[in-house]
């Protein structure tokens, strides 16, 4: 028997990532539907990113905060490969930088971004100069750790890309024929906000928030959303075996 029969689940990733999470959930036997409440924007090529990009070779480290900065950022460098060790919050954020050739040198056990940082201050050389990669909404974290820590890193952020919600979300979510779901996935804190914002609206009902760590989690309880369940490993496979674990499978 399918684990998941008949469980209604929404993914709420940007609306690229969905097909392949709404095929896996599929197999397991659940009923998928698609809301995008993310959309990542690469931003344009300005001076500033451009200056950033010709002195790559001054970094000692590169840091991805996310899959989404591996994709913008190769969406606007065009140079050669670079030889600056490369750091990944996690291992999906690793295969991306790999699929561009470049070889992941270090990847925390806990993939946030206070883990990301903690972890890479003993790898990194007195005053080493260390590039972070992130959208507009992530937080100083990384960069407050390395440049804090006794190795006094000279830290650089690169804002690549915009996290928004995609334009027409409400009347999407409006249009759904289903209403009600066994549950809704989370997987980043703006995708948090913006169901919170947009589901009221339009009449959708969670019987439980189903986050990809504690993170998001602790973004859900500020907009008032539960009942949550947690993912341990912050992966979408480890958000598929917590509904798993929830159900009793």
């Amino acid at each position: 028997m399918k684990p998941l029969k008949g469980k209604h689940i929404l993914i709420t990733r940007d609306e690229r990532q969905n097909e392949r999470w709404a095929a896996e959930l599929a197999v397991l036997g659940a009923i998928p539907h698609s809301l995008p409440l993310i959309q990542c924007v690469t931003r344009n090529l300005t001076p500033a990113l451009r200056e950033t990009f010709a002195h790559l070779h001054q970094f000692a480290w590169v840091v991805f905060t996310s899959a989404n900065g591996v994709r913008a950022f190769f969406d606007l460098y065009k140079g050669q490969p670079f030889t600056a060790k490369v750091a990944a919050v996690g291992p999906k954020t690793a295969q991306l930088l790999e699929e561009q050739g470049l070889h992941c040198d270090f990847i925390p056990s806990e993939y946030t971004g206070e883990a990301l940082a903690k972890e890479l201050v003993p790898l990194l050389a007195p005053h080493s100069d260390v590039l972070v990669v992130k959208g507009q909404l992530a937080k100083r974290t990384v960069c407050d750790i390395l440049s804090s820590s006794d190795r006094q890193a000279t830290v650089t952020e690169m804002i690549v890309y915009d996290t928004l919600c995609p334009a027409g979300a409400e009347e999407q979510a409006k249009r759904l024929q289903q209403k009600t779901f066994d549950y809704v996935t989370l997987t980043s804190t703006s995708a948090a906000v913006h169901y919170a914002n947009v589901a009221p609206a339009a009449g959708i009902r969670a019987k439980t928030i189903a986050c990809i760590g504690p993170v998001t989690a602790r973004a859900a309880k500020q907009c008032g959303l539960s009942p949550l369940v947690t993912a341990s490993e912050y992966t979408v496979k480890g958000l598929i075996d917590t509904i798993l674990n929830d159900i009793g499978e």
